[in-house]
């Protein structure tokens, strides 16, 4: 791992440890800085996950008011961690506070030994810039997209024969979306700790209320689709991907598996839903194609970045 650099301390601000109780403010934070590109749902269940340690989390005060944070994740494998989070207020005028966050984060995931550590954050400044000081380099993007229900167009497949999963079918389903992430998820893979964390992964979506559809196509499954229903705010689902096993590809199932989702999510009661989805730097990955192409706009851009 890189050195750790040292900053000069100039600011009056302060920086400090994470307290249970602060999470509110910290969402209020993270809303302040990013806007839109913020996702409160998602980061109020990081911070009560087990994914969350309250000590690799740091906040920034100002005479006393928190005005800024930053957190280190676990990754499901041992010795590896993801740096996020990172918000100021007023940040094109704090940049030494994003600088002093970063570095006692950063002497936290190094005392821990890690033998892997990327961070994500909006693709906006002042923020990517604090990180290229400390070494770190863009990866890949992330984006969020969202649609219209009733824009997605129909280009359903008559061949496609569709079913949810149950309890009877969860375990070829989690099989299925595990086989499906490959290649272009591979480094997702990997992270969350193999195939077979990745397939537990997807039956414990359920208890966040996912709802998955499998797809058939001349009696062999072609792949699957899912969403959480009013998840974001009642109608407004989060569409958790379309996923097609890679000897279907090229064969428009995903196409059609927007069909069938954009159906299905209409008779949930659901006006719109919201995806991320990674691509590459310099091109797009065939998801974020596919999600594009179904009429879903790209409504905020993220960096995900290596530190060798």
């Amino acid at each position: 791992m890189a050195e750790t650099l040292r900053v000069e301390r100039s600011s009056s601000a302060s920086v400090r440890a994470f307290s249970r109780g602060e999470e509110s403010v910290l969402l209020a934070i993270l809303k302040d800085a990013f806007g839109v590109f913020a996702d409160i749902p998602r980061t109020k269940a990081t911070l009560s996950s087990r994914r969350f340690d309250a000590d690799g989390c740091f906040v920034a005060e100002e005479k006393g008011v928190p005005i800024g944070w930053v957190a280190a994740t676990s990754l499901p494998r041992d010795k590896w961690f993801v740096i996020r989070y990172l918000s100021i207020r007023r940040a094109t005028t704090q940049t030494q506070i994003a600088e002093r966050l970063l570095a006692e984060v950063i002497g936290y995931v190094e005392s821990k030994g890690p033998e892997f550590l990327r961070a994500t954050t909006p693709a906006v400044q002042p923020y990517v810039e604090a990180y290229r000081k400390f070494g770190f380099k863009p990866l890949r993007r992330d984006f969020r997209i969202s649609w219209q229900i009733n824009d997605v167009p129909d280009t359903g497949d008559s061949r496609l024969e569709t079913e949810g999963v149950s309890d009877e079918t969860m375990d070829s389903a989690s099989s299925i979306f595990a086989r499906a992430l490959s290649p272009y998820w591979d480094w997702r893979t990997e992270e969350e700790g193999g195939i077979a964390a990745v397939a537990e992964s997807f039956k414990q979506d359920r208890s966040r209320g996912a709802k998955w559809i499998l797809a058939r196509s001349n009696k062999e499954h072609v792949g699957l689709v899912g969403i959480i229903p009013d998840y974001y705010e009642p109608g407004v689902a989060w569409f958790r991907g379309a996923f097609v096993l890679p000897e279907h590809r090229g064969k428009k199932v995903g196409s059609a598996l927007m069909s069938e989702i954009a159906r299905f999510a209409k008779h949930l009661r659901q006006r719109e839903m919201i995806a991320y989805t990674f691509s590459y730097l310099d091109s797009l990955a065939p998801g974020a194609l596919l999600y594009l192409k179904s009429g879903g706009k790209i409504e905020a851009e993220y960096l995900q970045l290596s530190r060798t």
